[in-house]
C-alpha cells in the first residue's frame, strides 16, 4: 500500500519500548515524514510533545512504567483532534474500549504489517487535511500550514516557532475568542510564563503580519483573529 504524500508534511513521534522495533518504523517510515521522534517510554515521549511540533503519534500500549493508553488520555484532554494510532501485542477488550473513548484513529494488534499501518495513517491524514489548503488570512496575507509559509504582501516572512504555534491557535479558533489560558497552555504547556512575555509574543506576531488589524483584542477576555473584514 502507497503511503499518502501527505503525510511529508507531518512530523511523527512513535512510542515503543523495544528498541529494535523503534529502528525497524524508523526505517519503514522516515522516508514517508517530514521527521520521526522516537522514545522509548511516557515519559520521553511526554518532553518530545512537549518540545517538538508533532502531527501524529503511534504509541504501544504496554511499556515499563505508565502504558500508552494514559499518555493519550492525558494528551486528550488538551487536543481533542491530534490523529493517534495504538499499538498493542493484546486483545484485551477493556484495551479496545478504553482506546475508543480516546477516540483513537487507529488500534492495531501486532504484529504490525504495512498494510494495517497503512490503513491507520490513511485515517489520520483525512483529519489532518486542513494542514494542505492555503488559508487566506486577507487578500494582502496567506498562510500555508503544511510548509509553516506565511505570505504577506507577496513576500516569504519567517516565523518562529512560537510565532507559528500562536498563529496557528488563532486560524484553529478562526473569529473566536483565544484566551490568554488557551495560549498558555499551547505555547507554554509546563511553565508558568509573566504576562509581558505573552505581551511580547503577540506583538512580534503583529510586527510580522504587518497589518494591524488582523489581531484583535477583546478587553478582559482574549484575542481573535479578524478575517472577515480583511477578506
Amino acid at each position: 500500500m502507497k503511503l499518502n504524500n501527505h503525510l511529508k508534511y507531518c512530523n511523527l513521534l512513535y512510542i515503543d519500548d523495544h528498541s529494535s522495533v523503534r529502528s525497524d518504523i524508523y526505517a519503514l517510515l522516515s522516508p514517508a515524514f517530514k521527521s520521526i521522534h522516537l522514545a522509548e517510554d511516557v515519559s520521553a515521549a511526554r518532553r518530545l510533545y512537549e518540545e517538538q511540533e508533532i502531527d501524529i503519534i503511534i504509541t504501544d500500549i504496554e511499556m515499563p512504567g505508565e502504558n500508552g493508553l494514559s499518555f493519550v488520555e492525558e494528551l486528550r484532554h488538551k487536543n481533542h483532534t491530534l490523529p493517534i494510532i495504538v499499538l498493542t501485542a493484546f486483545t484485551d477488550t477493556s484495551y479496545l474500549l478504553h482506546a475508543a473513548n480516546l477516540q483513537i484513529d487507529g488500534y492495531i494488534t501486532k504484529p504490525l504489517t504495512f498494510d494495517k499501518l497503512g490503513y491507520a495513517l490513511e485515517s489520520a491524514v483525512k483529519k489532518l487535511s486542513h494542514k494542505y489548503a492555503i488559508i487566506k488570512l486577507s487578500s494582502a496575507i496567506s498562510y500555508n500550514p503544511a510548509t509553516k509559509q506565511l505570505d504577506v504582501d507577496n513576500t516569504a516572512v519567517s516565523l518562529g516557532k512560537k510565532e507559528r504555534l500562536l498563529l496557528e491557535l488563532f486560524i484553529n479558533n478562526d473569529s473566536q475568542i483565544v484566551s490568554k489560558e488557551m495560549i498558555e497552555s499551547t505555547i507554554w504547556p509546563s511553565i508558568d510564563i509573566s504576562d509581558s512575555a505573552l505581551k511580547n509574543l503577540l506583538n512580534e506576531l503583529r510586527t510580522k503580519l504587518k497589518y494591524n488589524n488582523i489581531i484583535i483584542n477583546q478587553p478582559a477576555q482574549g484575542w481573535f483573529i479578524n478575517t472577515q473584514e480583511n477578506s
